[in-house]
């Protein structure tokens, strides 16, 4: 479970540094800015 976990992880960073590569981090930030909204939402 934990190997999943970690895989899942280094996905999710090799994902994020293509978009940092590609297209300036523009997705990166619409997803963090998404989270922070829906974690706002629930007042966490």
């Amino acid at each position: 479970m934990i190997k999943g976990f970690a895989i899942a992880a280094l996905v999710v960073l090799g994902a994020s540094q293509v978009d940092q590569y590609l297209t300036y981090g523009r997705y990166t930030d619409a997803t963090l800015a998404m989270l922070r909204q829906i974690r706002h939402s629930f007042r966490i």
